[in-house]
């Protein structure tokens, strides 16, 4: 019997002074220019974040996360979008659909919860928890 073989996604080469440099304790402390052009926050205080993040320790950025998605959860109710938000990380929005809504086009759907979103945090896609897919 053969053994699989994994497949792994070509990353980028990441450059030392460009992308990132190194801390004296030898951890990587990525620039500004980088964090930005991965487009999303990750929220993780990173001491370079271009979103607000910077200075700040990871309760305190998480908590700020969790107040994002609490505020939108409130938006999407007030809206009359049966969905749950249960996540976030790194641009993907991740939600659970209620009964009646896993009836309806999912992907208008996204597009309606991403709107919601728009000044709450950079939502590049929506993951689907517990929808059944066609």
């Amino acid at each position: 019997m053969r053994e699989p073989v994994a497949v792994t996604t070509p990353q980028p080469t990441l450059r030392e002074g460009r992308d990132y440099t190194l801390d004296v304790q030898g951890r990587w402390v990525f620039t500004a220019g980088y964090l930005k052009a991965r487009g999303t926050c990750c929220f993780q205080a990173c001491r370079n974040c271009p979103w607000g993040q910077a200075g700040r320790s990871m309760a305190e950025a998480g908590a700020d996360l969790q107040t994002r998605l609490d505020r939108l959860a409130r938006r999407l109710r007030e809206a009359g979008l049966e969905v749950e938000v249960t996540g976030y990380r790194l641009g993907v929005l991740r939600v659970c659909a209620a009964p009646p809504a896993r009836l309806i086009d999912l992907s208008a759907l996204g597009r309606r919860v991403q709107e919601q979103a728009r000044e709450l945090l950079t939502v590049t896609g929506v993951e689907w928890a517990g929808a059944e897919r066609e």
